[in-house]
């Protein structure tokens, strides 16, 4: 009896021992068999777990760091691959609307776009509210909120219709002094566009006039005009471009980053690809070419041989650049003041610039194509709440 039980406790015991007790994660509960659910279970962490947590924990310990760097740094390239099916014609409804290289505030401007610009969307409310959309030269997203199926109708005047009921004489006179406010009112030419808010360019036919939100800004209105064969100021393109780094200047100072205010001549078209058809005189631009900006030079702010004028400069720009592939000089500082500011020009840009203005490259050339020197074209360039200025 004694030898029986002692047998029994024995292989109780045995039963239980740790080499038989099963450990598995909570994940692997349901995958038992009918075995392994009679062998006790102890329950472990699953070691993944335990990484993600403590990479969560290092993720919310530089989570303000992050926000931090968000803050000062736009991002700049929207890695994420996002397929559009459908698309629809729709019209900026804000003065002026920022594109984003993705669906969102903190992702860099890559263009603007203008009151009643159309465009081509995409169907729907996109990511969030930012939709893709596509311009000739560009894609990228805006907030859909800003986007209508049709255009802003702007207000028209209507001329009352004249009264054919008979009057006395003291409704006739009434009516005689209504017509001739009329008349005056006719004849005083409705403000339409910003050309003819203008009152410096009554000798100009032709007109470039780059204007923007405000001194700090770097993205511009660019429009052209043409006077038809009444005299009146026809718009003829209405696009958006880019100015210095640090926006505009009244006083601009070499090196400044910053786009002159003022109203300027047109100078020498140039380019590297050849003559796009432009009445301008045209150079061409070699790797030889240069543009001193050394304004202790006696050449400052003229285009030079690099290879016959080295070592009478310090400092010059190389003409060989993407961004000059096609382009015109804006005549600034053409007295060639020291330090007043150099190298001034009207090209080819996708971004900010150092202190010119720039456009895509497909409104640069249709830009050259367009002006007539014969038609006497200058360019303006200043914040919109200074017009009245020019």
């Amino acid at each position: 009896m004694c030898v029986f039980s002692f047998l029994l406790t024995f292989l109780l015991n045995e039963q239980n021992t740790p080499e038989q007790i099963k450990k598995i994660s909570p994940n692997e509960t349901n995958e038992l068999t009918e075995h392994d659910k009679e062998i006790p279970i102890l329950l472990v962490k699953s070691p993944q777990k335990e990484t993600e947590k403590t990479k969560t924990s290092g993720d919310e310990a530089n989570s303000i760091q992050n926000k931090k760097e968000k803050e000062t740094e736009l991002i700049a390239v929207y890695d994420e691959k996002y397929n559009v099916n459908d698309y629809q014609e729709k019209y900026v409804h804000v003065e002026s609307l920022n594109m984003r290289v993705g669906p969102g505030t903190e992702y860099e401007v890559a263009g603007v776009l203008v009151e009643n610009q159309k465009i081509t969307a995409e169907i729907g409310n996109g990511q969030e509210g930012w939709v893709q959309v596509k311009t000739n030269d560009t894609i990228a997203y805006v907030n859909n909120s800003y986007l209508k199926d049709n255009p802003i109708k702007k207000e028209t005047q209507t001329v009352a219709k004249k009264s054919t009921k008979t009057t006395t004489n003291k409704e006739k006179e009434t009516k005689k002094e209504t017509k001739t406010n009329k008349k005056e009112k006719q004849e005083s030419k409705p403000v339409s566009n910003d050309a003819m808010k203008l009152s410096t360019v009554g000798q100009n036919n032709q007109l470039i006039l780059v204007t923007s939100a405000g001194y700090n800004s770097i993205h511009a209105k660019i429009q052209t005009f043409e006077r038809d064969s009444n005299g009146n100021w026809k718009r003829v393109l209405n696009t958006s471009g880019y100015i210095g780094k640090n926006g505009f200047s009244g006083n601009k100072t070499e090196g400044d980053g910053k786009s002159p205010t003022g109203k300027y001549t047109i100078g020498t078209s140039f380019g590297r690809s050849g003559n796009p058809g432009t009445k301008l005189p045209f150079r061409a631009i070699s790797s030889d070419d240069v543009w001193v900006d050394d304004p202790n030079s006696s050449l400052y702010n003229t285009w030079q041989s690099k290879a016959e004028t080295e070592g009478q400069w310090n400092s010059a720009e190389n003409m060989d650049i993407s961004a000059y592939t096609y382009g015109f000089v804006i005549n600034y500082n053409t007295n060639k003041t020291p330090g007043k500011g150099s190298a001034i020009f009207f090209h080819v840009a996708n971004n900010y610039t150092l202190g010119c203005t720039g456009v895509s490259q497909s409104n640069m050339v249709n830009i050259l194509k367009w002006i007539d020197p014969s038609k006497n074209p200058v360019i303006i360039q200043t914040p919109e709440s200074e017009l009245g200025n020019y």
